[in-house]
């Protein structure tokens, strides 16, 4: 099953219609690389279907959310985004720009840390969510800039 069908059996499965918006919706979810905010959903499907409402698009989020099809990601910036790719992997996410990058790395070690609190502390894992906080490479440069910049004005 595509990510487009898991979302929308998600929905019907918890008792929601399935409309043309939030089929939309979720072929926006299931086609984008990146981890969206809900204005950028409603704005990569609204080029589609005008006649949606940012209503709906947060009603639509909020149920996949509530079902576990989609995972809210706290970027730092008091803006929502959502994680729509249920395989193992790490969230890298950006303090300056707040933007959210996958790393696939090598999933033995996060097996072995998942076994090390397993054995350490009697804790049992039934899923996991891990990010990483710092600064990508852009803003990285950029803050580098803005130094050096502030160093010639002086």
């Amino acid at each position: 099953m595509d990510k487009k069908e898991r979302f929308l059996t998600a929905l019907k499965q918890s008792g929601h219609r399935i409309t043309g918006q939030r089929r939309a919706i979720c072929e926006y979810l299931a086609q984008t690389r990146e981890h969206p905010t809900p204005y950028q959903v409603y704005e990569g499907v609204a080029q589609e279907h005008p006649e949606i409402s940012l209503a709906t698009v947060y009603n639509t989020l909020n149920a996949l959310r509530d079902v576990g099809a989609i995972v809210p990601i706290d970027a730092g910036n008091e803006q929502t985004r959502y994680e729509t790719d249920p395989a193992p992997h790490i969230n890298l996410v950006c303090l300056r720009c707040h933007r959210v990058f996958d790393y696939e790395g090598e999933p033995e070690a996060e097996d072995q840390l998942l076994a090390a609190i397993r054995a350490e502390t009697g804790f049992q894992p039934v899923t996991k969510k891990m990010e990483i906080l710092g600064f990508c490479p852009e803003c990285q440069a950029q803050k580098r800039a803005e130094i050096r910049q502030q160093l010639q004005d002086k």
